[in-house]
């Protein structure tokens, strides 16, 4: 009798084979993108583009759980209209930058823990208005326990994730460079079904933003690139696809294009669940 895969094994199964796929872990990748995050947020408009919605689904939010906030993109304008924030950050090099960030902001009504998610939620305390995952659930195998702590802590979770979009240049790029298709993170279509299984019943809205790579210098992206992919910076195939491919705006040069954000909002109170949360 054949046995069925449930949605969590398949959930598992893909950020296993993007595991064995990619250069590098996880940890090691968001150390290294600590000191670029902000140029990435700063030429993106997902945070735009969601934040009203985060307002207008939590309404006046006293209380906020944000899991891995990065280097604050949407910590710094939450901390400005919420009591509290509690972030929950594994990458020492990110924390740093958040620090940084936020004191120059001068915000400090911001708690930040240094831990897995997996693991932090669990000695979370107290209630909280609003939980937060902004891309940063695609590397967690333990997805089922954790979202249903979080629905335990928050009245509302929102959970953004992409959509899986397929970049045609990027997977040729790949296949010339490593020598076959790259196995890419689980996304939204993976995600979702993680919910259904669990008795969780999400509202789900599209929306359309930015997905540039910005660079402060040709040499910037080329090495950016080079270590993403594993091979110098002076490989031919690489730096004429790059070349070909990017735009240089102003003192900056990049890679412009198209995305589409998931933004997957569970309230406590309406949502339909066969094991209870309470």
């Amino acid at each position: 009798m054949e046995t069925k895969t449930t949605a969590l094994a398949h959930w598992q199964a893909r950020i296993d084979a993007c595991r064995r796929d990619r250069m590098e872990s996880a940890e090691t990748l968001w150390e290294r993108l600590a000191t670029w995050y902000d140029l990435w947020s700063a030429h993106n408009d997902y945070v735009e583009r969601v934040l009203p919605r985060l307002l207008e689904l939590a309404g006046p939010a006293e209380r906020i759980l944000e899991i891995g906030p990065g280097t604050g993109a949407f910590t710094l304008p939450l901390a400005r209209s919420a009591a509290e924030l509690v972030v929950i950050e594994p990458s020492s090099n990110m924390c740093a930058a958040l620090r940084k960030n936020l004191a120059q902001a001068g915000a400090s009504n911001v708690t930040i823990i240094q831990q897995r998610a997996e693991d932090a939620v669990n000695e979370v305390a107290g209630q909280f208005d609003l939980a937060l995952a902004s891309h940063s659930l695609y590397d967690v195998r333990a997805l089922a326990t954790l979202i249903e702590r979080l629905l335990r802590l928050a009245q509302h979770t929102v959970i953004l994730m992409g959509t899986g979009d397929r970049r045609d240049w990027y997977q040729s790029l790949h296949r010339r460079l490593k020598g076959g298709e790259r196995q890419p993170s689980p996304h939204f279509g993976d995600f979702y079904p993680v919910l259904l299984e669990r008795g969780i019943y999400a509202d789900v809205e599209i929306l359309p933003t930015s997905y540039n790579y910005v660079f402060d210098s040709d040499e910037d992206m080329f090495d950016w690139w080079a270590h993403h992919f594993g091979v110098t910076s002076e490989h031919p195939t690489l730096r004429a696809t790059l070349v070909e491919r990017a735009e240089r705006r102003g003192q900056t040069i990049g890679l412009y294009d198209e995305n589409r954000t998931a933004l997957i909002a569970i309230d406590r109170r309406r949502s339909l669940f066969r094991h209870s949360t309470a």
